[in-house]
């Protein structure tokens, strides 16, 4: 919304030290958002009114004039090719410094003396369109110089801003902050809380009363009073449209309003300057009476813009005995609006209700001045005022023009407006800060609020124009006398308390440490899919459907389960992108939904409890040139719990799942929990996924591991660098496919203190390797404290470890 600081100053008196830009911070800092203070003749400087002299022809140019202008303090001679020059002309002249647009386009340029077919010529007698001016007076011709003759108490040298009443400033208004302030709407509005904010007299908006006419009848049917709680008429005839008055047009200029004609804009001025929208109907096209209802279902409107419209019946209309008429607070009709030849109007100033507005106007995409004003909820008073205002506008600007029938006036309103009682030391409690009981009294009464004050009580009416869903309680006064008061005379300061650390979260810090190890150590790219599976990939899986939760409103019905495990979505994720790359490490953290088991309560008082919801971390690794990714989710598991210093062992597997490979599988066991699961995916899942390579996946519940970490304290032992070489030997054998990495481990870590560390770095099976065997190879590292070892000690060592293979295992160690 555009405001005119000197509209501003007509309704209060404001001062030449108060500018635009104070009035702007002001507005910002306590009313409304205030965007930027613009300077409408800013681009006028140097440009100043002329008159011409003579004029006579170019002696070297048939097509140019040779003319003598006064600009007040000196006469110019200027070079001008303007079509309607004529001596005795006011017009606008561009002296030398001033910057205008070449025949309206491009960038401006700057004006300097010039030689035009060997005549000097000292400045410019402008077009409108070469100064920003073609909305104010659009040209008639081509080569048409701006002829300012008409305008009244104008003078050679007079600023062209001057002249025009563009010496002017325009605040834009963000229209979001006017939501729930209907009285901001108009300039009058605006000027209220300017008067409080500067504490300055607001001028009051004076009319008088309508002295009713006798030439005809206007009768008015509302028959939905809840739509509409107020609606007047009047009828006015010897009207004559044309143009505007100058002041009329800008006014509407410097808020970004088009000049229509005289009825037309003073509709338009009223709702800019009131934030009453009126309309304006032919009296000519009106068959009957005025009927203001519910419109029928598929019944058809013909809007202003000759867009045909179908409503229903909860939109409401203006009709006449035949037709709708206007379309009730957003436009009116195409068939009843004014022409050049319309001699009697009918003015309509009416209230409408705010929901029906707004509905309307959405639906049928039309957002119009009037119908954001409406949809904001207007005072209802302001009906009265507006259509006296209109007529009084209409009998200045059209002479010829009377009030022709009787005042309509259908009200059925109430409005809220009180009292509030409320102590006095609110404000004190609610603000923190003192406030005199002087100021608050004086704050309130200068916003329009009735006040009385006794026994430390207050009495507060709230004005008409506060009263629609603005101003209803106690803490709606206090934030008025805040925000007058100044936020910034409020002083800051926090409330007292101690300041405990908050309880660690050790579930969000085991996630955010999955997370950086997987991400950043190990490669692997995070993937976050949604919670929901479909039928088929259950199937795929080889699951139990039945254990799944169903929504009963799913964001898609391809996927209407929660999920139970997060690999069949990642195992989508493999297929889209394992046809692409060589390889592909993804993981996700997420949580899975168990229909069978329950979790935490609905409500802290409820007795309903949600399915239970874990948190899973889901690793799967695929190569097309690995034929056993197993070891890669292994690996992804020892550094994972390395990295949390947790110990960990493999578990006997009492249960093997559809989607696991039976023979690749191992149970991750933390103290007596188990806590997830190293595998491969079965050949068969893996197939109807349509996956050609093997995938190894580690799946790792976080809430179970969470649970064991709080009964554990784990800390972390360092140990000094060793200083001494350790010693590196390597030993491949043969067992029996049974035989499993954690047994063997778990025996020859007890064979010797000297042997520090065993590593697993290859299993074979296949060609040259034994039916029912596979081939293990380790590698042992040795390593003492205190001295070097020596060959003969690790030698030592080392049988001891091959006879515990072949003792404990039946290895076959190769040579």
């Amino acid at each position: 919304m555009l405001i005119s600081y000197n509209w501003l100053k007509k309704h209060v008196d404001l001062s030449e030290s108060i500018t635009p830009e104070a009035v702007g911070v002001k507005l910002k800092s306590s009313t409304v958002e205030v965007e930027k203070v613009e300077n409408l003749g800013i681009g006028l400087d140097g440009i100043v009114v002329g008159k011409i002299l003579s004029c006579e022809k170019h002696p070297n140019a048939d097509k140019l004039k040779l003319c003598s202008v006064d600009v007040g303090n000196e006469k110019l001679q200027i070079v001008c090719g303007g079509s309607n020059v004529v001596e005795g002309m006011f017009v606008a002249v561009a002296k030398i410094g001033a910057k205008v647009r070449w025949h309206g386009e491009g960038e401006p340029v700057v004006m300097e003396p010039a030689k035009i077919r060997g005549v000097e010529s000292f400045g410019m007698i402008c077009a409108s369109t070469e100064i920003g001016l073609g909305e104010m007076f659009p040209l008639k011709e081509e080569k048409e110089i701006l002829d300012l003759s008409q305008l009244k108490n104008i003078s050679a040298g007079q600023p062209l801003a001057q002249a025009l009443g563009l010496n002017d400033a325009v605040l834009e208004i963000d229209n979001k902050t006017l939501s729930h302030r209907p009285d901001l709407w108009g300039h009058y509005g605006i000027a209220r809380e300017v008067a409080v904010l500067f504490n300055k007299d607001l001028r009051p908006y004076k009319t008088n009363k309508i002295k009713a006419g006798k030439e005809m009848k206007l009768e008015v049917e509302v028959g939905n009073s809840s739509l509409c709680p107020r609606y007047m008429a009047v009828a006015m005839s010897g009207i004559k449209v044309g143009e505007s008055p100058e002041w009329l047009k800008q006014n509407l200029l410097a808020v970004g309003l088009r000049p229509i004609n005289n009825i037309v804009d003073i509709t338009n001025y009223i709702m800019l300057d009131l934030g009453q929208p009126m309309h304006a109907f032919d009296a000519g096209q009106i068959k009957g009476k005025i009927i203001v209802r519910s419109a029928k279902d598929k019944e058809k409107f013909i809007s202003l813009d000759k867009k045909e419209n179908i409503l229903n019946n909860n939109d409401l209309i203006i009709a006449d005995e035949e037709k709708p008429i206007a379309l009730a607070g957003v436009m009116g009709g195409l068939f009843s609006g004014i022409e050049n030849t319309t001699s009697t109007i009918i003015f309509e100033s009416a209230n409408f209700d705010a929901a029906s507005v707004r509905k309307t106007s959405g639906r049928l995409g039309l957002r119009t001045d009037s119908a954001v004003r409406f949809e904001k909820s207007l005072d209802p008073n302001l009906c009265e005022i507006a259509l006296q205002k209109a007529v009084e506008l209409l009998t200045q600007v059209c002479p010829g023009a009377k009030v022709a029938s009787n005042i309509v006036d259908k009200n059925n309103f109430t409005l809220a407006v009180g009292p509030i009682e409320m102590p006095i030391n609110i404000f004190r409690n609610k603000l923190g800060v003192v406030i005199s009981d002087k100021e608050i009294i004086n704050i309130l009464t200068r916003l329009g609020f009735e006040v009385k004050f006794k026994k430390e009580i207050l009495t507060i009416k709230i004005p008409t124009w506060r009263a629609t869903k603005d101003i209803s309680i106690a803490e709606d006064v206090v934030e008025e006398v805040a925000r007058i008061y100044g936020f910034d005379n409020i002083p800051s300061a926090l409330p007292v308390f101690t300041i405990d650390p908050p309880e660690e979260n050790i579930l969000r810090t085991l996630e955010r440490k999955a997370h950086n190890l997987f991400s950043k150590e190990l490669g692997y790219t995070e993937v976050y899919n949604y919670s929901f599976v479909s039928g088929a990939q259950v199937e795929k899986m080889g699951d139990d459907i039945s254990k799944y939760l169903e929504l009963d409103n799913p964001l898609s019905k391809e996927r209407p389960y929660l999920r139970r495990n997060l690999l069949p979505n990642l195992l989508d994720n493999i297929k889209s992108n394992i046809e692409n790359y060589s390889e592909v490490k993804i993981f996700e953290i997420g949580k899975v939904y168990s229909s069978n088991e329950t979790g935490v309560r609905v409500q802290a008082n409820s007795d309903e409890l949600l399915p239970k919801q874990d948190s899973w971390l889901t690793v799967v690794y695929a190569n097309k040139k690995d034929q056993v990714p197993f070891w890669q989710a292994r690996r992804g598991a020892e550094v994972l719990f390395s990295e949390l210093n947790v110990k960990w062992e493999n578990a006997p597997i009492d249960k093997v799942m559809p989607w696991e490979h039976p023979t690749r599988l191992t149970i991750i066991r933390v103290g007596s929990k188990e806590v997830g699961i190293i595998c491969e995916i079965h050949p068969a899942v893996g197939e109807k996924y349509g996956l050609e390579s093997r995938v190894g996946v580690l799946q790792v519940n976080l809430d179970a591991l969470n649970s064991v970490l709080k009964k554990t304290e784990s800390q972390r032992v360092y140990h000094s660098v060793l200083i001494y070489p350790e010693v590196v030997r390597d030993i491949a054998f043969l067992v029996k496919k049974e035989v499993k990495h954690g047994e063997i481990t778990t025996e020859l870590g007890k064979i010797d203190p000297l042997l520090k560390k065993i590593e697993l770095f290859d299993v074979y099976e296949g060609k040259g390797v034994g039916e029912g065997k596979k081939s293990m190879a380790y590698r042992f590292k040795y390593s003492h404290p205190d001295r070097t070892l020596t060959t003969e000690e690790v030698d030592k060592v080392q049988e001891k470890a091959i006879k515990t293979l072949e003792k404990q295992f039946g290895a076959e160690v190769r040579k």
